[in-house]
């Protein structure tokens, strides 16, 4: 990434449609600080630079590119990650507006603080063996919170469609997400290769 921190504070925060307050609230800065990095007058601490370029990051191939750029642009909370260990990779807005301390993960692996259905996923170990395997296509999931993040006990029920896919070697997932009525049943459903049509 390039050391200009205007453009590049500029740039995130326009690219994901935050104002300059919520990026604020996202740093723990006031408005008038992000302000003063996009005008150039000030730049951002060392921590928060790595923060910016991890937030900032950018897939080299083209598919995960356009892939990376539809999470950001998606109406819906949708998040990509390195399905290994979770490595949080992009988000789109109405994903941080539902939990704005997410941001602080992105770059980093989630997997430390799944809980509840995504955790039960993790621990099923023939389900992550047939995801490695190529064999399931997607899982559908019903879930309340599934990070034990400052939101977690504020986050609603949600049903996720997790989609797996290989690029160059690694496995990545794709999760969107609407929301559920309160009173459904949690769990997760593998869709399996062959249940899709070609």
């Amino acid at each position: 990434m390039p050391e200009n921190w205007r453009e590049l504070v500029r740039l995130y925060r326009v690219r994901h449609g935050l104002t300059q307050e919520r990026l604020a609230a996202m740093f723990g800065v006031s408005q008038r600080t992000i302000s003063r990095w996009e005008r150039g007058d000030d730049k951002p601490s060392l921590e928060q630079q790595k923060r910016l370029r991890d937030l900032g990051w950018e897939p080299t191939g083209m598919l995960l590119r356009s892939l990376a750029s539809s999470v950001r642009h998606c109406p819906a909370p949708r998040a990509l990650s390195r399905t290994q260990n979770l490595r949080l990779q992009a988000l789109s807005s109405p994903a941080i507006a539902k939990r704005p301390s997410v941001t602080q993960w992105v770059g980093r692996d989630l997997v430390g603080i799944a809980c509840g259905v995504l955790q039960e996923m993790l621990d099923d170990k023939p389900l992550q063996r047939a995801i490695a395997n190529k064999e399931i296509a997607s899982v559908v999931t019903t879930t309340r919170s599934v990070l034990q993040t400052v939101e977690h006990p504020l986050i609603g029920a949600y049903q996720t469609t997790i989609t797996y896919f290989f690029h160059e070697g690694t496995l990545y997932s794709d999760a969107i997400s609407v929301p559920a009525p309160m009173d459904a049943v949690c769990g997760y459903k593998p869709i399996p290769m062959d249940d899709i049509a070609v």
